[in-house]
């Protein structure tokens, strides 16, 4: 037997299709319905006076440090001081053999004289012929010889002379002593090597290195962006490896050429160093006091990328605008922005990683956060 199905059940089927259709198309709609603008953190960008000092990173150097040669050639008869002693100026350091030199002053001091027995002899004809000049007992020719003879015997004196100066001066040289006080860091050579003359050049002309540590310097390197703070005699302070305490310091040179890979300048810091405590070679972190100036500071978070490429969003007419910036690292949690932003801008903190350049956002400000 057929069954039909009554008005009633098909009214209500009907009823129940369309309801579910009427539930389904509520959800695509609500789906489909726009979100509002994604709510961010901000800041009102101001300027603040910046009292941070300049932070320049490097090593200690000696003052001066010379290879110490001879001012004469040969072997290496004595050296009088070891790696490690202090010296003063003038303390006598090593000595070339003397036998040599020893022996060419005294030829020279033979040669003295003979030259000055000439000249004296020389002078005594000379007397002899003059007074018989005006009784005519010597002729015009023969006043003429004894003046020349008296010339030359005068002559070569003087050049005894002399050559006996140079050959006692070399002796002296021998011995070749501290230019300045300081401390015997090398020895270069041992006695009985053969030095030369260290302004000849060729071969081996050192003996010692020496290094003048009573002041120090400290050979830092700054950011170049200091470049129009820094200024001579600013007061500074290093820290050097080793030390618990700070050195008091100046700004002594500023060589403001920048290097083109690392874009730093460097400074030279000179330290007292009276009791030789500070050795050359040592690590050194200089900070360097400048006048406070006006700066820009942010929370780091606000920064997305490094500081090759950096940059972070303001919000302009309700929306995100990404913006490149500059700027140096404070500490851990702040950095001072050197260009890109101004004061009055806001600045959107901790950046979502999803935010896009114009999209709509909602400030929610912040105020007293750096």
């Amino acid at each position: 037997m057929l069954i039909r199905p009554s008005v009633a059940a098909l009214m209500a089927a009907s009823l129940v299709l369309s309801a579910c259709s009427g539930s389904e198309a509520d959800d695509q709609s609500a789906k489909a319905a726009p979100q509002g603008p994604r709510e961010v953190r901000t800041l009102i960008v101001r300027t603040e006076l910046l009292t941070e000092p300049v932070k320049a990173f490097g090593t200690i150097a000696a003052k001066q440090s010379s290879a110490i040669g001879a001012l004469t050639e040969g072997p290496v008869e004595r050296i009088f001081v070891k790696v490690g002693d202090r010296v003063s100026r003038g303390q006598p350091l090593f000595r070339i053999r003397q036998a040599d030199y020893q022996r060419n002053v005294a030829e020279a001091q033979a040669a003295v004289d003979l030259a000055t027995a000439q000249a004296i002899e020389a002078e005594r004809r000379y007397e002899r012929v003059i007074a018989l000049a005006p009784k005519g007992f010597v002729s015009k020719a023969q006043v003429d010889a004894v003046e020349t003879q008296l010339a030359v015997a005068r002559a070569q004196k003087a050049q005894a002379v002399a050559a006996l100066g140079t050959t006692q001066q070399a002796l002296s040289d021998t011995i070749t002593r501290a230019p300045y006080d300081g401390v015997v860091t090398a020895r270069l050579v041992d006695e009985g090597v053969y030095l030369n003359n260290r302004f000849a050049g060729g071969g081996q002309s050192a003996a010692l290195q020496l290094q003048e540590l009573g002041t120090v310097a400290a050979i830092v390197n700054a950011p170049q962006e200091y470049v129009d703070m820094l200024r001579r005699d600013m007061p500074a302070r290093v820290f050097i490896e080793g030390f618990d305490a700070p050195f008091d310091s100046i700004v002594y040179i500023i060589n403001d050429r920048v290097d083109p890979e690392s874009r730093m300048i460097e400074l030279r810091l000179p330290i007292a160093n009276p009791n030789y405590r500070i050795s050359s070679g040592l690590a050194a972190r200089a900070e360097i006091q400048i006048p406070p100036e006006p700066a820009i500071i942010l929370p780091r978070t606000a920064i997305l990328g490094d500081s090759s490429a950096a940059h972070l969003f303001i919000i302009r007419d309700g929306k995100a605008q990404r913006r490149e910036v500059r700027f140096d690292s404070i500490d851990l949690d702040k950095v001072r922005i050197r260009s890109g932003l101004a004061a009055g801008e806001e600045v959107i903190l901790d950046p979502p990683a999803t935010l896009r350049d114009g999209e709509p956002v909602k400030p929610l400000r912040t105020t007293g956060e750096k």
